[in-house]
């Protein structure tokens, strides 16, 4: 059966900011912190499975050096700086399928490093999320 994925079709929006001017790559990453269980095996091979209720995760975005986002994010990490309030809901939808990515309070990890060469290059913003909620689903189309 044949399927079809379009980039300009995930939407991806962080406090009132909507993220484009997208990377030509990888452009987004959602990661949980860590494993949703662990594995003890003991001595004599009795295994437990524990259990982590640790939800937390980053949300990397990758843009293009010209997109206005950056200005964007910039002002609200120096926001940041300056009041520790600027946190805010994070969503990511991709209209292809079914995957949604949430977290309700997320906010900018650091200034993304800044590189320049011969060619535009590209920015990687980190969200640290407090409780990220993912859901990997499938393609419609």
């Amino acid at each position: 059966m044949f399927k079809q994925f379009d980039p300009g079709k995930i939407t991806m929006v962080w406090n009132g900011i909507q993220i484009l001017g997208i990377g030509p790559d990888t452009f987004v990453k959602a990661v949980r912190n860590e494993d949703q269980y662990t594995e003890q095996v003991g001595a004599n091979g009795d295994v437990v499975h524990s259990r982590n209720r640790n939800r937390t995760g980053k949300v990397t975005f990758t843009i293009q050096d010209a997109s206005p986002t950056n200005d964007a994010l910039s002002a609200a990490a120096k926001a940041d700086e300056l009041t520790g309030l600027m946190y805010g809901a994070l969503l990511i939808k991709d209209l292809n399928g079914t995957t949604l990515i949430q977290c309700a309070n997320a906010r900018i990890q650091k200034f993304p490093d800044l590189e320049y060469g011969k060619d535009s290059g590209t920015n990687e913003w980190i969200l640290m999320c407090a409780e990220l909620e993912m859901y990997i689903g499938g393609g419609l189309v």
